[in-house]
């Protein structure tokens, strides 16, 4: 989010691209307040990461709020039902957006906050990528994290079959 929102020459958000995107996504589909299917993907620009080679951002929605929206619950095979959306989304922004789209990039969906255990999301994550990418040869997957642990984990889930 803080990556993607447009700044003045003094730094200051200009526009909060995501959000912004996103609640419009939300009215449009009448889910204001409301919570959204786990394994919705929803596309937005890219905001400021279009400098960068950026050119959509696709949001999963993989959890589902638990008693007073504290905790969280992730079922494994909603990963795998985000990623084949996010493929399908991805194939129609080619050809509706006629983006030359080719790389998508995923966090290790799933494993955050009262998520999965890591090595769970991991094996999931990575047997739901390797499934598209088997039915659709066209795209290359770049699987990012941001904390050794995580990197940790999506190497050893990768080593198993």
């Amino acid at each position: 989010r803080r990556a993607a929102a447009v700044r003045n020459a003094a730094g200051e958000i200009v526009d909060d691209v995501l959000p912004r995107e996103l609640r419009t996504w939300l009215r449009g589909h009448g889910r204001t307040g409301l919570p959204v299917r786990p394994g919705t993907v929803v596309a937005t620009s890219p905001g400021a990461l279009g400098a960068h080679g950026v050119r959509r951002i696709h949001h999963a929605a993989v959890s589902t709020p638990v008693g007073d929206g504290d905790r969280y619950h992730v079922a494994p095979a909603v990963l795998a039902e985000a990623v084949q959306a996010s493929f399908a989304l991805g194939r129609a922004e080619r050809a509706e957006l006629s983006l030359p789209l080719s790389t998508l990039c995923f966090p290790l969906l799933g494993a955050g906050r009262g998520g999965l255990p890591v090595e769970t999301a991991a094996r999931w994550l990575l047997w739901a990528l390797r499934r598209e990418l088997r039915a659709d040869t066209s795209w290359s997957v770049i699987v990012v994290t941001d904390r050794p642990h995580l990197t940790e984990a999506v190497k050893a889930a990768n080593s198993h079959p």
